[in-house]
């Protein structure tokens, strides 16, 4: 990579970090200000999937299982999540979204949706086109990890 790519990358890296951290406070500070970064990545991994063990969780998350499990813990505390046994496998436990879960995601994602309002219409209809295709380009090309 020569400097002038290595450049445009640096500059890249720290715009979508500020993007990032702008987020992040918006809809954790605004919205629920009791969940952490990682009990969210983890709400939105549920989210997709129809259950999951806590190895399988841990796995994901790259977290030891007893982290998980406490994490595990306080979020069916908050309602967020509840455990249910395997229509496989009575003695396997599963981790399953809540419909309260389901709320706190839909309402961290309108915060996100809302806060970017005011920046995104900056641009014009072309330009968000464009910004959202290149954004698709450069997520398509990145290796997959986990699942």
């Amino acid at each position: 990579m020569n400097d002038h790519s290595r450049v445009t990358l640096e500059h890249f890296v720290g715009h979508m970090q500020r993007i990032q951290r702008y987020l992040r406070s918006e809809a954790f500070h605004r919205n629920q200000p009791e969940l952490t970064r990682v009990q969210w990545m983890l709400l939105r991994h549920l989210r997709c999937t129809e259950g999951r063990t806590i190895g399988q969780l841990a796995a994901h998350l790259d977290v030891r299982a007893s982290t998980m499990s406490q994490m595990i813990d306080r979020l069916e505390l908050m309602k967020h999540v509840v455990r249910e046994n395997s229509p496989e496998d009575a003695r396997v436990k599963l981790v399953k979204l809540t419909p309260s879960g389901e709320e706190t995601i839909a309402g961290m994602e309108a915060a996100w949706l809302e806060s970017l309002e005011e920046p995104f219409a900056h641009f014009n209809e072309d330009e968000k086109r464009q910004l959202v295709a290149l954004m698709e380009k450069l997520s398509s090309h990145l290796p997959r990890k986990g699942d």
